[in-house]
């Protein structure tokens, strides 16, 4: 028996094969770009990938296991289009259930040009690499699209692999130079000269779900983020949403969730010294399984989520709210403290603690919820109806068998008795300059929930701004059909994405599989208390 497990041993180390449960890392730093001008360089991205190379041992990733792509001679290779993509299908080979690949970006990236009337939230992105040119036609050769990471990804999805992706780079439209020590990463298309034809990518593959994935990014899709000279050493330039990154690591958080939160505060103290307005600065976003606990994916599907109780000038406090499944008289417990839910509003809560002991600002609690006979429907139709101006467009179109599409808000109300074969298609427009938080579902009476919005578990429920003359758009379509029949809502939930802040739970549609959900992660004191929510009932009929 010994001399057969010696074997198998061996075996997968000479065929390439990582054995489960491995920590594997590829940490891409791009920052001379031979083909363009010496201004559109970055300083930072040769240190960042040397000081997440150091931060990713210190959390016991092997040092065989990491592989560097970036400029500099202690880098593994050039951080080219071929060298990216072959490390890539490598580790597709190689890795297996279970095991965890750290996918790290430092550098440029460019957003597609938009056309009147385009979809800005299915917008091409294209990730620059050491080969990256401008092409014939005002193509651009080089670079890594969005599509084709994507692709990547979910292949290592597909093994059951968990991609923690960390991506400090921005989606920007236009790009341009500070005076106060800051150097803004992204370029416009303009810049280098690409012009994208408006059709679909050609090759494009549906994506697919990604229940492992976790995914950290320095912006938004509208946003730059910002490198710095002395951030870390005096001199030497450095990501800012990296360093909080790795600060936020330091700190050994329990979950990729309070990963994210001290991340989150670290870089909205760097960016205020640099005294910039609240309106320029980026918005990292996070998605993913994230209440799973670090570096261990076969976990992931079973951890409960941590929620994160404040200290503030007025008491306690928790950043979620009426959206996120938070009742009154919800009880709160992080190591022998309680708290309980007093006033519940749309996105926080006050809490009340009768702890005699000495508690730091920031705790990660459990959340017991209160006893309540009513079921997850009742719940969500106890919720008072949403005040004020809509953030989002939205509206339904419904065809019944025979008849002419009907043109419908997407509001509280009731669409009576469907027959089997009714269409409805939902669409959802964001024409605002701002992000919002944005959750969709299917509540049959009796049955399961199904998440519309995000669509795939993995994806982040942010819903982005109109960018340029794009619109951020969502559709969706489907028809009434059996076999079960009977009464069904579809839930809109929606509120405003602040700067800094992080996409909402929205834990009032808690029939969803967790890994639909959002982590819990601290918000700035600033989020509005505004909310847009809508559910529509019917009875379906054969």
């Amino acid at each position: 028996m010994k001399r057969r497990l010696c074997w198998l041993i061996w075996h997968c180390l000479a065929s390439g094969t990582a054995l489960a449960g491995e920590r594997h890392a590829l940490l891409v730093g791009v920052g001379e770009l031979p083909a363009l001008p010496r201004a559109a360089w970055l300083a930072g991205p040769v240190n960042d990938v040397a000081a997440m190379r150091a931060a990713l041992r210190q959390q016991g990733f092997a040092e065989r296991h990491i592989a560097s792509l970036a400029d500099g001679g202690e880098a593994d290779a050039a951080p080219t289009r071929a060298a990216i993509l072959a490390r890539l299908a490598q580790l597709e080979k190689t890795l297996g259930k279970d095991d965890v690949l750290l996918l790290y970006w430092s550098g440029h990236s460019v957003l597609a040009p938009a056309y009147p009337g385009a979809v800005a939230q299915n917008q091409r992105t294209r990730l620059l690499t050491r080969d990256s040119r401008p092409g014939p036609s005002r193509r651009l050769d080089g670079g890594i699209g969005s599509a084709e990471l994507g692709r990547a990804i979910d292949a290592l999805s597909a093994r059951q692999v968990q991609v923690v992706a960390v991506f400090d780079t921005c989606h920007a439209a236009a790009g341009t130079r500070s005076d106060n020590g800051l150097t803004w990463r992204g370029l416009s298309a303009g810049e280098i000269g690409w012009r994208q034809a408006a059709s679909k990518e050609a090759g494009t593959e549906p994506a697919r779900a990604r229940p492992r994935f976790v995914g950290f990014f320095a912006a938004e899709a509208q946003q730059r983020t910002p490198e710095a000279r002395g951030v870390a050493v005096p001199g030497q330039a450095a990501g800012l949403f990296t360093r909080a990154v790795i600060a936020g690591l330091q700190a050994q958080p329990a979950t990729y969730a309070a990963w994210a939160g001290n991340a989150s505060a670290q870089y909205r103290t760097a960016l205020q010294s640099y005294q910039l307005p609240r309106s320029a600065w980026p918005s990292p976003v996070y998605a993913g399984l994230l209440d799973a606990s670090l570096w261990h994916a076969g976990e992931a599907a079973g951890t409960a989520a941590l929620w994160p109780v404040q200290r503030d000038a007025q008491g306690w406090k928790l950043p979620h709210g009426l959206l996120d499944g938070v009742r009154s008289g919800d009880v709160f417990e992080a190591g022998g403290a309680r708290w309980r839910a007093g006033e519940v509003g749309w996105n926080s809560s006050r809490l009340l603690s009768d702890s005699p002991q000495t508690l730091p600002d920031m705790n990660w609690a459990r959340r017991t919820p209160a006893h309540t006979p009513q079921g997850r429907i009742a719940a969500l139709l106890a919720l008072p109806p949403s005040q004020g101006a809509p953030l989002l467009d939205a509206r339904i179109e419904l065809t019944l068998p025979g008849q002419a599409p009907r043109q419908l808000p997407f509001a509280d109300g009731d669409l009576g008795t469907l027959p089997a074969g009714t269409r409805i298609r939902i669409s959802v427009e964001n024409r605002s300059p701002a992000s919002v938080d944005l959750g969709l579902a299917h509540l049959p009476l009796h049955g399961a929930a199904t998440a519309i919005y995000p669509a795939l578990a993995g994806d982040s429920n942010r819903m982005p701004p109109a960018i340029g003359n794009g619109i951020s758009v969502f559709e969706r379509s489907f028809a009434v059909s059996g076999p079960a029949y009977g009464v069904e809502w579809l839930a809109l939930v929606a509120a405003p994405a602040a700067n800094g802040a992080p996409p909402r739970r929205f834990a009032i549609l808690e029939a969803l599989p967790p890994s639909t959900r959002g982590g819990a992660i601290p918000a700035p004191a600033d989020t509005p208390e505004q909310a847009q929510l809508a559910r529509v009932s019917w009875k379906s009929v054969p």
